[in-house]
């Protein structure tokens, strides 16, 4: 392990050492352009499962590599397409499907209306709508999101979105109306939608960040819908949840955090139930202490042995923000079904170059 942490050491310093990344612009005009990025997040990790070995498991692999254009053809159209492979080689499988996580255009018609259509990223908790690409955590709380089966990709779902910022930028908006599980007796779509209220700086772009690096001064409190009648034949599907987000500059530092709050009903969705979501960060110039927790008991649960329980402690090396990163994390994984005495854990390291 130290010839391991050794090599990731000298990665790290030498990206830091290493010029700005940036992406790289195509352009034709001021108006027409295209931006193309590259992310790649290897991951080292070293697992202990009491249930399938008493032996640590050490894994190398991508946990993404994604090539990403963005662009623009007139002041008032836009457009986003990506790819993704993710868990690339993890326990040497290196067949994961490689496929499109991401493709929308966007009529900009005015800060507090665009139409985005497309494969959309469902507008739900906050922490729902960040982008990979800018976490705070090491990854997704993806513990916490549970959309029906057949109702998206990696959480996105084919169709129109309509969003804006109103009030001076305090009210932040988004609503959309989606495939969702089809096949449903009616073809009746899937609705989504979140209202968030900005107290100081807003968030305008299509995703949300992590974190902004104390560049903005974030405190925001949302609520979110995602419903889908007949998802379920005669059963609708519904899900609704909160959220209280936190990015602030504190002199030359910052603290950011979040809590967000889910539930998911209807009677034949099989992973209905209540869950919370929490991570909170101080960073001291570019290092930063986390400590992150995910809960969910689901429905019909009897004991704490039914519920998920996931609480993780780490440290994120910002070398240059979202661009170069190395993220420690340590987690005890409790699983559904399990007692504490087979608890699942998990120690990874992360690096992310975003060019």
């Amino acid at each position: 392990m130290t010839r391991i942490l050794g090599t990731l050491l000298t990665l790290a310093l030498t990206l830091a050492c290493a010029a700005p990344a940036q992406a790289v612009k195509l352009e034709a005009s001021d108006d027409v352009f295209v931006n193309v990025r590259f992310l790649v997040q290897p991951h080292v990790q070293f697992e202990n499962d009491p249930l399938v070995d008493p032996a640590l498991q050490t894994h190398f692999y991508l946990r993404r590599t994604r090539f990403i254009l963005a662009g623009q053809v007139s002041p008032y159209v836009s457009f986003f397409f990506e790819t993704d492979q993710p868990n690339w080689g993890k326990e040497g499988d290196w067949t994961p499907e490689f496929f499109v996580q991401d493709a929308w255009v966007s009529f900009d018609l005015h800060e507090a209306f665009h139409v985005v259509t497309g494969l959309l990223l469902i507008p739900f908790v906050h922490q729902t709508r960040q982008g990979a690409t800018s976490l705070h955590t090491l990854d997704h709380h993806a513990a916490l999101v549970r959309y029906p089966g057949g109702s998206h990709l990696v959480w996105r779902d084919p169709g129109v979105e309509i969003r804006g910022l109103l009030a001076n930028q305090h009210l932040d908006y988004k609503v959309a109306i989606t495939e969702g599980v089809p096949g449903n007796e009616h073809d009746i779509p899937r609705f989504s939608g979140r209202l968030q209220v900005n107290f100081f700086d807003a968030e305008p772009k299509y995703f949300y960040a992590g974190t902004y690096h104390g560049k903005k001064k974030i405190l925001s409190a949302g609520v979110a819908f995602d419903v889908q009648p007949e998802a379920f034949g005669d059963d609708p599907y519904l899900a609704f949840g909160g959220d209280v987000f936190l990015d602030m500059p504190v002199g030359r530092n910052r603290i950011s955090g979040q809590i967000d709050v889910v539930y998911y009903g209807g009677n034949a969705h099989p992973m209905g139930g209540f869950g919370t979501l929490f991570d909170f960060g101080v960073a001291i110039g570019k290092v930063e202490p986390i400590i992150a927790v995910d809960w969910f008991m689901p429905r019909g649960a009897s004991s704490f042995t039914d519920h998920y329980f996931g609480p993780h402690v780490g440290v994120n090396w910002w070398i240059k923000n979202h661009a170069v990163n190395v993220k420690f994390d340590f987690g005890l994984i409790k699983a559904e079904g399990r007692t504490f005495s087979e608890t699942q854990r998990v120690w990874t390291i992360q690096t992310q170059l975003l060019l």
